[in-house]
């Protein structure tokens, strides 16, 4: 996956829009002023010509369009331009990634920095950018989309909100640990953990333990050693995307983990992206060191307007840590803090046939081991009919309800989303929607035992 100039033969650009405008994709001469028409647009407010630019999100635009990303390239961009004036009205973007669920993994795609100029919203230009879009990612096999993205507007093109984004917990400054204490022997503890910035030779050791981490979650984003080579080297540190990296290294200076922070405060508040350890490393040991030394850094970035408060771990709705530092002094952030990521899966029958052997293991553990039989599922449109044989998924097919045949369960909207990536459990969804039918008998059994709520951990890479 390169994402190097690719010939998109199905998506008819340019495409003349009419009233002077034209939809075509970005070429690398563009990089500049798409990076300023982003500046302007996220994050900023006001007359559009008057606005003071973001330069982390110039930054970060300048890096997707750049040849150095992984991943993506300028032609993975899409205008529309003016050429009356020959401005950029509108943009948008498509970032290929690879996602796993629950090990599987499968080619993906991101959109983002979506935008349009003030004075030429409502005229359909997004609409006919995802269009794009969306074709881009059927050509390059893409199973799914997810977007973080502004509250209901992604629903429009075929999103649902269904796997978590940005939740987590917060330590204020004092409530952090102290130092470690004495034994009764007067022995200090055993071990003692250090923090040093990572570099692009801590590649190998950042994908491994990255690896090893997302076992834990359902859906997540893979990122094998080139990727974390350009973590943690190879973006413009300005960018708005750019993430400090430290190594954690224990006593002998052999690396143990990771921790991934904000370069700034955000109201006081040092914000941390990415904590893990190697196995054998005893959370409870390490964290006590890992939180003081954030916050030294933490007390490094602070000016004399801002101090340092808190540290808030954006590690999502499950993370080790809050096990380790029981709540409080550990806080959950307030329901204003969290987020969910939008998700499109134009293919629901293919997903289901790639993600089979996950769903056949899971009945394997149920008592519904070795079933056979089958479920229609209605969305009160379409749906689809899924086949078991003694355990195995035989067949997933498209299928509609009829005012005869309506189906062993219901499920109102794009909500069997939710249900599809663990964000809720078929309780929790019957509760949430009136007409949600979560189905009675052995389809019910099924469902419960082949969709279960599971944590995710998306951090896609953008």
């Amino acid at each position: 996956m390169t994402g190097k100039e690719r010939d998109h033969t199905l998506s008819a650009l340019p495409r003349d829009l009419g009233g002077g405008l034209t939809l075509r994709r970005a070429r690398r001469e563009d990089a500049e002023a798409v990076a300023w028409f982003n500046a302007r647009i996220h994050f900023s407010s006001g007359d559009f010509d008057q606005r003071e630019p973001h330069p982390g999100i110039a930054a970060s635009t300048r890096d997707l369009m750049s040849a150095d990303h992984p991943t993506c390239d300028a032609s993975d961009f899409i205008v529309v331009e003016d050429t009356r004036t020959g401005s950029i009205v509108s943009s948008t973007c498509l970032i290929p990634q690879r996602f796993s669920y629950e090990g599987l993994e499968f080619d993906a795609g991101v959109p983002e920095l979506v935008g349009t100029h003030p004075d030429y919203r409502r005229r359909g230009l997004i609409r006919d950018q995802f269009e794009v879009l969306h074709r881009w990612s059927e050509e390059r096999g893409h199973l799914m989309q997810a977007i973080g993205g502004i509250p209901y507007y992604y629903r429009r093109f075929g999103y649902e909100m269904a796997v978590n984004l940005d939740g987590g917990r917060r330590l204020y400054v004092e409530d952090l640990p102290g130092e470690p204490s004495t034994s009764a022997e007067g022995r200090r503890p055993p071990h003692s953990y250090a923090l040093r910035p990572a570099t692009a030779s801590d590649a190998r050791f950042l994908s491994d333990l990255d690896g090893g981490a997302r076992k834990r979650y359902l859906l997540t984003s893979s990122r094998d050693e080139a990727l974390w080579r350009y973590e943690v080297a190879g973006r413009d540190p300005e960018g708005d995307e750019s993430l400090d990296m430290r190594i954690i290294e224990d006593a002998e200076g052999q690396p143990v983990g990771y921790v991934g922070l904000a370069r700034d405060l955000r109201h006081q508040s040092m914000r941390v992206y990415g904590y893990e350890l190697a196995k054998g490393i005893s959370w409870l040991e390490a964290t006590p060191f890992v939180v003081r030394e954030l916050a030294e850094i933490g007390h490094k970035q602070a000016s004399e307007k801002e101090r340092l408060a808190s540290l808030t771990f954006v590690l999502g709705e499950y993370h080790p840590l809050y096990e380790t530092i029981p709540g409080p002094p550990l806080y959950r952030l307030d329901r204003y803090d969290h987020y969910s990521y939008y998700v499109r899966v134009p293919d629901l029958p293919g997903f289901l046939h790639h993600i089979a052997p996950v769903l056949e293991e899971r009945l394997d553990a149920s008592v519904a081991a070795g079933h056979t039989g089958e479920i229609k599922v209605s969305f009160y449109g379409d749906g689809f009919r899924l086949e078991l044989e003694s355990g195995r998924l035989s067949n997933v097919e498209d299928w509609s309800p009829t005012v005869e045949e309506t189906g062993d369960a219901a499920f109102p909207d794009l909500t069997f989303l939710q249900l599809l990536f663990g964000y809720r459990s078929l309780d929790e969804l019957d509760r949430a929607f009136a007409d949600c039918s979560p189905g009675e008998g052995d389809a019910r059994v099924l469902l419960q035992a082949m969709f279960p709520r599971r944590p995710s951990d998306l951090w896609p890479v953008m």
